[in-house]
């Protein structure tokens, strides 16, 4: 993998992980009630995803 598609998949992967930050910044923000008609899981449920970095499967063949 060149250096140039290794910066972009980490510029994607951070701008991917803002996304989904502001996401849920902005949900969390609504009373109660709405976030319950809507399904939204409570904040135990989602924090540990929102923090954890998601690691890539497969690759370029590679060891361990």
């Amino acid at each position: 993998m060149s250096i140039m598609r290794t910066i972009d998949s980490i510029a994607r992967d951070y701008r991917a992980r803002r996304r989904r930050l502001a996401t849920y910044l902005e949900i969390s923000s609504l009373p109660l009630e709405i976030q319950k008609d809507i399904g939204w899981p409570d904040f135990t449920d989602g924090r540990e995803e929102l923090a954890r970095p998601r690691r890539r499967v497969g690759g370029n063949g590679g060891g361990a």
